[in-house]
């Protein structure tokens, strides 16, 4: 990161302050949400079925204006208000009901709900992201940025149906997580930030490293592709953050790198097994449909990479098809010098379950 940057993230973290964040020690207090519960302990099949029945369970929960505050209009444009940064650092209200605001009750309800609608390799990769937070809620900076494993939000567009259409969206720093259903079936998963700081680190004597398979298995890639082929892949600028992250609804990069058309099968079976990282957010009967998809379209797209094929430092790699564009960055950390990783998935053809 930049001095500059660092210098104006400081500058908002001592505005923030002054407006008042979200405090960690309001309401719920962190030592409630983190760890959060075991995936098996919920007891649950993902899937768009699961999914219906958990909001409907979470609902009867809440309050009537909790409830109120919940559910949004499924073509309301606050469905675009999700970003990740902190909560000090965003210029709008996130969306639903935030986790330091719920009750015991509630928010067992709520991790059910996540864990129906996301499967165990989504459910523990948000765990993961919040955990990490909780972490960096020990800085002298949390209160500014508004750090916290409570500073996050849940809301539903439309009512949950399952019959019909209606989407929900679960995000604070680091994660943006935008499902849309359809007749008790996930229709899309686009857009969806998933990032996290420290991307490696120890909580309660237990090792996290939700991102280590993302940076080996592209390293591991690029080694793998011929001379020649590693060469049309690696691209000469990286750029300062995710092209197609928060705000970029509708941007689609200009493509870079190699195409895929080239490639030996072993490498483009490497390729989707990076892609399937992403696409397993959502639950298996969702996901495969998703990758069988992707598949399809292997020759029309496009993988770039910039940064060390070996060792450490900065790396930025770009997968980019008619129907998708994965991106993963990384840098030095912020708060913690455990690492910082950026990630965006999209179907550009598909956002927002096509409602906006």
């Amino acid at each position: 990161m930049t001095l500059q940057l660092r210098v104006s993230l400081a500058a908002a973290c001592l505005a923030a302050t002054a407006c008042g964040v979200p405090e960690s020690d309001s309401g719920m207090p962190e030592s409630a949400i983190v760890p959060l519960p075991a995936f098996a302990s919920l007891d649950v099949s993902p899937g768009g079925k699961a999914t219906y029945d958990a909001a409907v369970a979470f609902r009867t929960t809440l309050s009537e204006s909790q409830a109120t505050k919940l559910i949004l209009p499924i073509d309301s444009p606050l469905r675009r208000n999700w970003s990740n940064l902190p909560a000090g650092v965003t210029d709008f209200e996130r969306n639903g009901l935030r986790l330091g605001d719920l009750q015991p009750d509630q928010l067992v309800a709520l991790f059910t709900f996540l864990a129906a609608g996301l499967g165990q390799h989504g459910y523990d990769t948000v765990a993961d992201v919040v955990t990490a937070e909780a972490l960096l809620a020990d800085s002298f900076l949390a209160g500014g940025f508004g750090w916290s494993a409570t500073n996050y939000w849940l809301a539903f567009f439309g009512e949950p149906r399952a019959d019909d259409a209606w989407g929900w969206q679960f995000g604070g720093h680091h994660l943006a997580i935008n499902v849309s259903l359809d007749r008790g079936r996930v229709v899309s998963m686009s857009p969806s930030f998933i990032g996290i700081e420290p991307a490696n680190y120890e909580f309660q004597g237990r090792h996290h490293a939700p991102f280590a398979d993302e940076l080996a298995d592209g390293r591991t890639l690029m080694w793998a592709l011929p001379g020649s082929l590693r060469d049309q892949a690696l691209v000469g600028s990286r750029p300062r953050e995710v092209r197609a992250g928060p705000g970029k609804d509708g941007v689609v990069p200009v493509p870079e790198g190699g195409i895929v058309a080239d490639w030996p099968d072993d490498a483009r079976g490497m390729l989707l097994d990076i892609v399937s990282h992403w696409l397993r957010l959502q639950p298996e009967e969702n996901a495969l449909p998703r990758l069988a998809a992707v598949e399809a379209s292997l020759d029309d797209t496009r993988f770039a990479w910039h940064g060390a094929i070996e060792g450490e430092g900065d790396v930025y790699y770009r997968i980019q098809g008619p129907s998708l564009i994965i991106e993963f960055w990384s840098e030095d950390g912020v708060g913690d010098d455990g690492g910082h990783y950026h990630s965006i998935y999209r179907d550009p053809t598909n956002e927002y379950g096509g409602t906006l």
